[in-house]
């Protein structure tokens, strides 16, 4: 059917819809929100005291009071590391960086019936030194794996700490697996760069006997905690709330995908996971099209992974979520702690638009939610009304990571080579976490919930994925309606799908910080 006979098919709420889509599709950017203003220095030079909790701080610490067996907010980073390593000076760095960021130095006591944010002036970091070089050559890489895995398993005590944690394992005299684990209550992703980076500054400084120039933070994190407080409030909190209450408007709020079982009343957090391996001609080709379209790469995965999420599920309006750094301010940029916020993005698919249309869509939606980053997400969930009754996820059921991928790294006569680590837990139905590396291409785990999915079910979804992320590459005018739909009978070959047994330590491509 022409494109004529199309329109003239449709009702006249359908035709309404239609025409507000391309108006919008034609529409500029929304100007950006006023600037916030600056964070001020309150807490003094090194933040000791007692300190209110930020907003997102507060949800994730009742999660953890509700569930505090669970290990999901474990944060972990692990390398295998090549070189000598000067064992006292590496764990004498990491104190360094711990007296340097009150977050660090944080733990959650409950005072009058309500935690409180104390740093403490300093609280060494926990540390385990494990010496594998008794066993066999060829025992002493999967033992270590399995030691590894033990210690992402352990639990955090957020009211004594620490909340920081260091193992390193010895597989040779120049050969480590070393493994740090953070409370994601004090870290995030940037947060991450900045404790490896700093960690090896301290150390290359210590053992050379060199000075350490590392210059003085301009705020520490309860800064932030009260800056956030004084500033979302008032006009500038009606701004945000009211921004997320039209971009989602008439957006359900939970995303069912089809699943061999049903969904249990409470998620139990069990997961898998599959490797995700684009390929580095598919990716560049998908990078290409983001180009041209003046789009970025985590667009262009984001319009991939909504069509296919539309083809199989039937929806043309439903949300996918990522993070956002939510540094607001210039001032936040060095400073370690709990930032990052969730963002649930508006796919919509309506009027069967070609990719290129939905790509453009994805590119006004992204540039308007980023600029409305910093609502929290607990002011997000009780603004939309979400139910949060412990089966699903609030708002968000699927996740979307792309960041920028090293494969290695050297400091510190040191060389760093990340391994991935999986602790078998699903926060999400489906978490794709992936690193954009521009010699081998889009890589990294596909988490999902094994209450609802066997490990064949997301291969499939998996080769749909790159399905048609070749189709849109191929043609970017290819309506919606005209991509692959059928999922191959067998799981993709270029990444493999499985549940961790314990002690084993899964290969995918996730990297650590570097």
């Amino acid at each position: 059917m022409s494109v004529e006979g199309r329109l003239a098919a449709l009702s006249p709420e359908q035709r309404a819809l239609f025409e507000r889509l391309r108006q919008r599709d034609r529409d500029p950017e929304p100007p950006p929100p006023a600037a916030p203003p600056p964070v001020r220095r309150v807490s003094g030079p090194d933040g000791v005291g007692d300190w209110p909790l930020s907003f997102d701080q507060e949800r994730l610490w009742r999660l953890h009071r509700d569930h505090p067996g669970l290990v999901s907010w474990n944060v972990d980073a692990g390398s295998h590391v090549r070189g000598e390593i000067d064992v006292p000076c590496l764990l004498a760095a990491l104190d360094v960086v711990v007296r340097r960021h009150a977050a660090f130095r944080a733990t959650f006591p409950v005072i009058a019936g309500r935690p409180v944010q104390r740093v403490a002036p300093f609280l060494a970091p926990a540390a385990a030194v494990i010496d594998l070089t008794a066993l066999p050559a060829a025992q002493r890489e999967r033992t270590g794996h399995g030691a590894i895995y033990s210690h992402t398993r352990r639990p955090f005590d957020l009211s004594q700490g620490p909340l920081v944690r260091l193992a390193l394992v010895r597989l040779g005299e120049r050969e480590h697996l070393l493994l740090l684990t953070v409370h994601h209550l004090v870290t995030d992703w940037v947060t991450y760069q900045i404790l490896f980076l700093e960690l090896m500054q301290a150390y290359e400084a210590l053992r050379y006997a060199r000075p350490l120039a590392l210059p003085a933070l301009p705020v520490q994190f309860p800064d932030y905690v009260l800056w956030e407080r004084e500033w979302l409030q008032g006009e500038a909190l009606a701004v945000e709330e009211g921004f997320w209450r039209r971009e989602l408007a008439g957006y359900p709020l939970a995303l069912d995908l089809p699943g061999d079982r049903p969904r249990p009343p409470v998620q139990s957090q069990r997961g898998g996971l599959c490797e995700v391996r684009v390929g580095a001609e598919l990716s560049g080709r998908l990078r290409a099209l983001a180009r041209r379209e003046g789009a970025t790469t985590f667009m262009a995965v984001l319009s991939v992974l909504a069509a296919v999420l539309g083809r199989l599920t039937g929806r043309e309006r439903f949300l996918i979520g990522s993070n956002g750094a939510n540094r607001a301010r210039p001032e936040l940029a060095p400073v370690a702690g709990f930032f990052l916020n969730q963002i649930p993005f508006a796919a919509d698919l309506s009027g069967d638009p070609t990719f290129r249309a939905l790509l453009g869509r994805a590119r006004r939606t992204a540039l308007a939610a980023y600029a409305h980053q910093n609502l929290p997400f607990s002011r997000l969930i009780a603004v939309l009304g979400a139910a949060d009754d412990g089966s699903r996820n609030p708002v968000v059921q699927v996740m979307l990571l792309v960041l920028e991928g090293t494969s290695g790294s050297r400091a510190g006569g040191l060389s760093f080579q990340p391994i991935a680590l999986y602790d078998g837990n699903s926060r999400w139905d489906l978490m794709f976490g992936l690193y954009d590396y521009h010699d081998i291409g889009l890589e990294g785990p596909l988490e999902y919930n094994a209450d609802l999915f066997d490990a064949p079910t997301v291969g499939r979804l998996l080769a749909l994925f790159y399905r048609t992320i070749a189709a849109v590459t191929a043609d970017p005018d290819l309506r919606l309606s005209r991509l692959p739909t059928a999922w191959p009978r067998s799981p993709p070959s270029s990444g493999r799908c499985s549940t961790p047994w314990p002690g084993s330590c899964v290969r995918s491509s996730a990297r650590p910080p570097s």
